[in-house]
This record gives C-alpha cells, structure tokens and sequence, in this order.
C-alpha cells in the first residue's frame, strides 16, 4: 500500500530586511537663500546702531522731542499745541506751533520710549527714526526678492544700509523716516498683490488680505507727515496704467464682458484699491477730524509754509549724485534696461512687472522733489533712494549672473569713479555747481577740465582692460570681481564715514544734562532760569536753532525738559533779572551772554558752576552747597 507522497512546499521568501534611515539632524539643513534675511537683519540694525551713537539735535527735531515730552509728561495725547504757551520767545513758540499741528504718530512712538526709559531719555526720541530706517532696509530686501530673487535684495538691502542720507536721518528725531517707511511698505503691498493677481487664479482673499497691509502702511504715513502718502497712491496708479496699456496691446487679451461688473473689479483692482484707502482713512482721519475742529483751516498751515531744510534752489541732478553717489550710475543704466525690457517684453513676467514699477516709482518721487518745493524733501528724497537702490542692485544681480557683458564696465566704470570723486571733492562739486548756476570762472573751467581729462583717461582704461579680457572667461571674471568688490568696499565706507560723531554741541548739551541729573539727586531744584540776549528772541536774522546764532532755541529748552520734566522753565533777559527770582535751590543757564557770571554776582545770588561750557556759551550754575536757602 502506497503512502500519499508528501507536497513538497515552496519555498518561503525571506523577509527583506528593513534599511534602517539615518538619524534625523536636529536642524533640518537649509537652502543658501534662506542666510539671505539673517543677513540683511545684521545689514538693517548694525549700521543704523552705530550711527545712533552719533545722534543730534538738529532742527526741528528739539521741536519735536518737546512735543513727545508734552505727550509722555502732560498727557496731551491729541493736541500739544497747549504746551506751546510756556515758551516766552516768540519765533520758538511759533515754531513750536507749526510742529505741533503736524500729524503725531512720531511724537506718540517717543512718549512710548520716553516713558519705558524710566528718565525720559532724550535718545528714546530717536528711536522711532531708528526702527524706521532698519524697516527700510528690509522692506528693499523683500521688494528685490518679491521680483527678482533673494541675492538681488541682498544686494538692494547692502546699498540701503550704508548710504549716507539714511544713516544720517536715523540720527535726528524727525518723522520723515517714518513717514518714508510707510509709504515703501505701502508700495511693497502694492507690488505684492500685483504679482499675486498676475499669478494666481483665485487671488480675492490674499489680495485683500495685502489691500489691508497697504492701508495700514498708508494711514501710518499719513498719521507721520501730512499728504506724503499720496505719493504712494500715484505711484501706483502710474504703474497700473502701465498695466493696462500692456494688456490692451496683448493680442491674447480679452477685455472683461461688458455685463461682468463685479469681473471687471477684480480684475482692475478697484475693490483692493479702495479697501486700501478706506483702511488708511480709519487710520488717519480721526485725528485730523478732532484737530480740524479745534483748529480749523489753521491745521494746514505747514503745507503751505517750506519744511525744514527748504531751499530756494534745487538740482535734482547734483541732489542725486548727493543722495547716491555710487549708485546713480548703476541705477540710470538699470532704469534704461528696465525700459527697454518694458517696450520689448510681449508678456508681463517678474522681471518686467518689477522693474516697470521701479522705475515709475523713481519717476514720481524725482518729480515730487522737482515740484513739491516747500514739500518734506528729506522723507522725498528717502522714497527716491529706495527705487534708485533697487535698479542698482538690479545693474548688480546681471553683472554677476554675466547678463551684462564686460564691455559695459568702460562706461559704467569711469562714470561711478566720476560720481564719487565729485561726492568727495568739494573743488569740484562747486565747480560743477558754478557751471550750473551760469557763474563759471576760470578756475572752474580749469578744474572741470582737469576732471574731464581724467575721466576720458579712465574711459580708454575700462576700453584696455575690455579687450585685455578679450574672449577668455577667467579673465572676464577677474574683471568683474574687482568692479563689484570696489564697488561695495566704496558702498561700506560712504555709510561708515557716516557713524563719526561730529556734533559738539550736542555733546555739550548732554553733559550739561548729566551734571543736572546728578545734582537734582543730591539736592532737587525748584526752579530753572535761562539766561540768554533778547536779541536772540526778537532779531530776524537768527534762525531758530541755527547752530551760529546765539539763540538758546529748542535745543536747551528740551534738554532741560527732559533731565527736570516737572519744573517750568523760566526765560529772562539779563543776568540782573535772577535777583527778582526767589531764594530756593536753582539752576542757572547761561546761553549766548558771552561771558561767565563774575565772582562777586555768584556770590551774591549764592551760585557754584556746575557746567563750564567748553566756549563760554552755555555755563551752568547751581546753587552753593553750603548756602541754607529760604523756603
């Protein structure tokens, strides 16, 4: 009897054995563009935090550390026009007036600082135009990187951070930087929403969601400097023109149906558009609203009187080469090539959208500076650094990235060289602005002349290294490099020379505040006197403030209202008029006497020096301290 033969039973496949994953890093490896925003942070604070060190009271910014002391002391939160009346002298009580009907959104981010420094710090004043400056420099990086990439932001952010003209209003308490940087954040949202329409097929919420950014920025702008956000709205308005000029000449482009309304909304951008302005009108109206009722048609005033730093005469082409002295050349050569790309360009890519806007933006900001004559020319000329930095660092990203060929550099070269030479010499700045002014002598034909021939000689060098290049990609390179890297190395020292602290009397004016803080310690004042000639109150040849007039000004009156913010500061006339003040503790200023107190009137009003001035303008007395006073 057979056995039924067992089925052999396949073969069981081996599990295959798991590949064990390497351990996860702790810090997920990133891209080389995301070390461009840590880099363009240190670009926006490093620079700017240097150049505070070196912070002055230039006019009006005392004015306006008065009115941010009225906010933080008094609590004048709307109108400070009230502490106007405790100024005896008539021009700075006017001048302080004429500040204190201008939007305050300035004076209240000071009183913030003011009261976070415990002492009312007048470097807390100067904050605001800090941050704002630093908000700048970032708001150019995200405007490069929105059209063109991250390395030509950085680039944009690294011409931002080291120009003189920023740098040196970070160091005033004025608001035109905020003023600017709301009008640049507003542009940004524009620029923003733009590229979002152009590229996405449903772009209603995250375009409202920038239209809201955008009236915020403009509302800020317009709560820092009366009428200077408009520009941004015509600016944008310019560009959409632009828009749809293109898109009409497009052959693909099909016009929304006549019965589609709420299409035709969206696609021109009325809906964002007005949502902007009306966020911006909840924003700023309230105040103007309240101070209008109060003030009536005086509240606009200083738009018709010049701002501070106003002129009779301005060049906008010599004001350029001022502002951006480097740049200028790189800038006009990417504004002609942003032009041609606009012309030429069949569709709307980044690049054309951006450089389109760029250039409409320089465009109306050179105009608002050529026009606007008694306009804020120091805020007016910040907007047009921002789009000059911008085609720049454009001209920069196609040079590296050998977009523009070598040959460029024997024009670009000589005329960066020509504008920095003429950025340095004071010879030839004033040659070139005697040839404009119809003034030219033979000294100035001599000098210009001499530029002339030097400049034609560095044209034939850029054409010998041009063709010493040749057709060889090394040596194209070299040549590159050695452009760029002059071209940053002139860039970091322009912004350095910037951060040397050059103002002694503000340095006089903060010790003399030190010495104050140390004696109301010891022995708290009762009253403060400044005495100072009447015909420093009275004489129309001496500007409020001026740094040659002997003239005590705001600059004083805010020192002493910052180191004794609860007394009330007393003017008088002469050194005779202490004798009718009662006998408490007191401080004494002298400013602009010409003289010290003599031994025999210290002794008689029981008065010590506290505070010599270095010139014999600005002496401090204080009262003895073995002397018992009267109470």
């Amino acid at each position: 009897m057979l056995r039924p033969t067992r089925r052999s039973a396949a073969p069981r496949a081996r599990p295959e054995t798991a590949v064990p994953r390497p351990p996860r890093p702790l810090i997920r490896p990133a891209p080389r563009s995301a070390m461009f925003f840590p880099l363009v942070v240190l670009l926006a604070v490093l620079p700017g935090l240097a150049a505070i060190r070196s912070w002055d009271l230039t006019s009006p910014g005392p004015l306006w550390g008065l009115r941010a002391m009225a906010v933080a002391v008094d609590g004048m939160v709307v109108d400070q026009t009230g502490a106007g009346d405790a100024i005896k002298p008539g021009r700075e009580s006017s001048g302080y007036r004429s500040v204190a009907l201008q939007p305050p959104l300035y004076p209240w981010l000071a009183a913030v600082g003011l009261k976070l420094s415990g002492d009312c710090d007048p470097l807390a004043c100067v904050l605001p135009s800090y941050i704002a400056g630093a908000a700048i420099v970032i708001l150019a990086y995200f405007q490069g990187r929105l059209w063109r990439g991250g390395g030509m932001g950085l680039a944009a952010a690294m011409f931002m951070a080291f120009s003189p003209s920023l740098l040196l209003r970070e160091q005033e308490m004025t608001p035109y930087l905020l003023a600017a940087a709301g009008a640049v954040a507003a542009l940004h949202a524009y620029a923003a929403r733009t590229r979002l329409a152009a590229e996405s097929a449903d772009p209603r919420r995250r375009s409202l969601l920038w239209s809201v950014v955008g009236g915020l920025s403009l509302g800020a702008s317009l709560l820092s400097v009366a009428a200077f956000g408009l520009i941004a709205v015509v600016v944008a308005a310019l560009h959409q023109v632009y828009l749809k000029a293109g898109a009409a000449a497009d052959p693909t482009y099909r016009p929304p149906s006549p019965g589609g309304l709420r299409g035709w909304l969206r696609e021109g951008g009325a809906v964002d558009g007005a949502t902007a302005l009306g966020v911006a009108a909840l924003v700023a109206a309230p105040w103007h609203v309240a101070m209008f009722m109060t003030h009536g048609w005086g509240l606009f005033t200083p738009l018709i009187l010049p701002a501070s730093g106003w002129t009779e005469s301005y060049n906008l082409a010599t004001r350029l080469l001022e502002l951006a002295p480097i740049a200028t050349p790189l800038a006009l050569y990417g504004a002609v090539r942003a032009v041609r790309r606009a012309l030429a360009s069949e569709g709307d890519d980044r690049e054309t959208l951006g450089g389109s806007l760029w250039v409409a933006w320089a465009a109306v900001a050179a105009l608002a500076l050529s026009l606007w004559t008694n306009g804020p020319r120091q805020a007016l000329e910040i907007l047009l650094l921002v789009p000059l930095n911008l085609l720049a660092a454009s001209t920069v990203a196609d040079l590296v990235n050998r977009r523009i060929s070598v040959r460029a550099l024997i024009g670009l070269a000589p005329a960066t060289a020509f504008c920095l030479a003429w950025w340095a010499s004071k010879d030839l700045r004033g040659a070139l602005d005697d040839v404009l002014s119809g003034n030219a002598g033979t000294a100035t034909t001599l000098s210009l002349h001499v530029a002339l021939d030097l400049m034609i000689v560095s044209v034939f060098l850029a054409r010998a290294l041009e063709r010493w290049a040749g057709r060889r990609d090394d040596r194209q390179r070299r040549v590159l490099a050695t452009f760029l890297l002059a071209v940053l190395a002139a860039t970091a020292g322009l912004g350095a020379r910037e951060m040397v602290f050059r103002h002694g009397e503000t340095s006089d004016l903060l010790m003399l505040r030190t010495m104050i803080l140390r004696r109301n310690r010891e022995r708290p004042f009762s009253h403060v006197a400044v005495v100072s000639p009447p015909r420093s109150w009275s004489e129309p040849g001496d500007e409020p403030g001026s740094l040659d007039a002997p003239y005590p000004g705001s600059r004083l009156r805010f020192i002493l209202r910052s180191a004794l913010p609860d007394l009330p500061q007393i003017d008088l006339a002469s050194v005779d008029e202490l004798l009718t003040l009662p006998d408490e503790q007191r401080l004494v200023v002298l400013y602009g006497v010409g003289g010290r107190l003599s031994y025999s009137m210290q002794s008689r009003l029981g008065l010590e020096a506290i505070h010599p001035g270095r010139t014999g303008m600005l002496d401090a007395y204080a009262t003895a301290s073995g002397r018992v006073v009267n109470r």
